[in-house]
């Protein structure tokens, strides 16, 4: 018989159920496995490591040059997203994946606010729980003034949602959007289209 790979060593299903000790050294493996050598690309996605990981990640000093950050499908909530918005290593940051991540309101007005993010270029945020309230959080309180990208695409945003954001003025260098397959309706999106937010863009995808 084959011998059984170890890849589940640095790839664990769920280390944000660890703490302490065990915690700490299954993110030591996690972030050695997935920082480039440059130290400019820390490509997370799926694993999951949720709130507990981040308080880790947050306090390595080597991720202090990363630009690329993907944190798609780690779960790490409002809590995780409040971690990561308030992480002074992170300000280099201008590409930033947080896709399935169980994201809400509250997280979003962290990550808007954020002062360590102000480089974001690129913030997907697919698949997390905005629904209108985040939606017109971060059409009222956004921060982020270089975000050229934005991914809302399942986050449950109705009209009012997507309707704050087509006029919001907080995005100067927006040039793309996506927001499919959330809950607006036929006549929401119509009125988004012209919206000055929406109109002035390159690439929107209601």
């Amino acid at each position: 018989m084959p011998s059984i790979t170890h890849f589940e060593i640095y790839k664990p299903a769920e280390p944000c159920s660890y703490t302490g000790e065990k915690l700490q050294e299954i993110m030591e493996k996690i972030i050695c496995e997935t920082l480039t050598p440059d130290g400019k690309d820390l490509n997370l996605k799926g694993y999951c490591i949720g709130p507990n990981g981040m308080t880790i990640i947050c306090r390595d000093e080597r991720v202090a040059k990363v630009r690329r950050l993907n944190l798609g499908g780690n779960r790490i909530g409002d809590a995780g997203a409040k971690l990561l918005a308030e992480a002074p290593l992170f300000s280099k940051v201008n590409w930033l994946e947080l896709g399935g991540n169980d994201i809400g309101p509250e997280g979003i007005r962290c990550i808007t606010s954020s002062n360590a993010l102000k480089k974001v270029k690129s913030l997907n945020l697919y698949r997390n729980y905005l629904k209108d309230e985040g939606a017109i959080i971060l059409a009222n309180e956004n921060h982020l003034e270089k975000i050229e990208d934005l991914d809302l695409a399942q986050n449950e945003i109705g009209d009012d949602g997507i309707l704050a954001l087509s006029q919001s003025k907080k995005f100067p260098e927006l040039v793309s959007v996506a927001l499919d397959n959330n809950f607006s309706s036929v006549e929401g999106k119509e009125e988004a289209k012209v919206g000055p937010n929406f109109k002035k863009l390159q690439s929107l995808n209601l």
